[in-house]
């Protein structure tokens, strides 16, 4: 009983004495900023502009994960899709073209970020489908990724631009259905934790 005793005594000690070490481990999160475009045409040549605060919407991200801005070490982006919202048209349409982005804050770009190819509406309508990106407009979305974690507030103009419509729409037979595009971003950030020092 007396060694039982002697033995707990020791693991309190130990257990409420021990040596902190401190660690730096790195947490990465992810978040995505969708983007909304209302068509309404009557013709294949159209184009879209919606512009985003980028600042703002990755401030959105890091508050729901209780994190901020001082803590990220880097962001980049990691993929994007685009997915038809609302579309009711007694037959489909397919469309080809691209979704260029630019910064609106600073000069840089447009470039091109997606490229979709004979897409069906009709069947993109609550489905998300993954984008072919080229990556002159990912660069421009990592650069600006990174003058968000420097302190910048960067705003970006999405604008699509469609080259072809089949059927081709009319004034009496106009392409509407509204849309959106999403870019997931991965957050890497600087976590500083204390644990125990075995030694």
């Amino acid at each position: 009983m007396k060694r039982l005793l002697v033995i707990l005594a020791l693991l309190l000690v130990f257990s409420t004495g021990c040596i902190m070490d401190e660690k730096v481990i790195e947490i990465v999160v992810s978040g995505e900023t969708c983007v909304e475009f209302a068509e309404n045409e009557d013709s294949e040549d159209f184009s879209t502009v919606t512009v985003v605060d980028y600042a703002d919407e990755i401030d959105g991200i890091l508050e729901e994960h209780g994190l901020d801005r001082s803590r990220i070490k880097e962001a980049y982006v990691v993929e994007a899709s685009y997915e038809v919202t609302s579309f009711s048209h007694d037959h489909d349409w397919h469309i080809s073209g691209q979704i260029e982005v630019a910064r609106t804050d600073v000069p840089a770009g447009p470039f091109v970020l997606i490229n979709y190819t004979d897409q069906s509406v009709e069947d993109a309508l609550g489905t998300a489908i993954a984008a072919s990106l080229n990556s002159d407009g990912v660069e421009l979305l990592n650069d600006t990724l990174e003058d968000y974690v420097n302190g910048g507030s960067p705003v970006i103009s999405f604008e699509v631009v469609n080259g072809n419509v089949d059927p081709d729409p009319s004034g009496s037979d106009r392409l509407v259905f509204t849309w959106q595009a999403c870019v997931k971003v991965h957050i890497v950030v600087v976590e500083n934790i204390e644990v125990p020092d075995p030694f």
